[in-house]
């Protein structure tokens, strides 16, 4: 499988060997892949940044998630030929998102989460015609129709109506970015805190 993606992504493993055991006389390593003609490149509208400026402390609330900043960005994707693809959305700050779904803001001094982002879809064009944008948790096998893009998942597109991925060569999404601060009383905002997400968009091959 070919990604085409706009940051590093490392991955480990660990391979045990437990004392005593008996082993095979030998083993069989399997490779296999596509080598494909047709690539696509995906890019973001203002260089996928959004700047939510300062926010007072009084404008928090101290027992709600409080939204600080709705920022609309256009995300395009431009293939050389008819493809069918997803989009995989990386979350940068792992581990310091205030939701399970979005992508993280960071911690503050003190280790407690900011808030998180979110890119909702506000509507979808494939190659000129209306399309629906649908995700999946099990690398593809199965797909449900989605209104914003959530980290650790596929997200890919289909015609009206249908859980299909099709083969496209232009897409159009118009998304609204959703910058959203944690409930004042579980932050320590004594003094500045800087926040500052960040997810990559990788593209996957289907």
């Amino acid at each position: 499988m070919i990604k085409k993606y706009f940051a590093a992504l490392s991955a480990t493993a660990l391979i045990g060997v437990a004392p005593y055991a008996l082993a095979a006389s030998s083993t069989d390593l399997t490779v296999t892949g596509l080598i494909t003609p047709n690539a696509c490149t995906p890019s973001l509208s203002n260089g996928g940044m959004v700047d939510v400026g300062k926010v007072q402390v009084k404008d928090l609330s101290p027992t709600r998630y409080t939204t600080v900043g709705s920022q609309p960005m256009q995300l395009t994707v431009a293939c050389d030929a008819p493809t069918p693809f997803a989009i995989n959305a990386i979350d940068n700050k792992a581990g310091t998102s205030a939701s399970d779904l979005y992508f993280g803001l960071g911690l503050t001094s003190n280790n407690e989460k900011i808030g998180y982002f979110t890119p909702l879809i506000q509507s979808a064009l494939a190659d000129g015609q209306p399309a629906h944008s649908i995700r999946s948790i099990d690398n593809g096998a199965s797909w449900t129709r989605i209104y914003q893009i959530i980290k650790n998942s596929l997200t890919s597109t289909s015609v009206v109506g249908t859980l299909i991925p099709i083969a496209v060569k232009d897409l159009t999404v118009e998304l609204m970015v959703q910058t959203v601060i944690a409930r004042a009383d579980s932050l320590t905002l004594t003094d500045d805190v800087a926040f500052d997400g960040s997810a990559t968009f990788e593209m996957k091959y289907l």
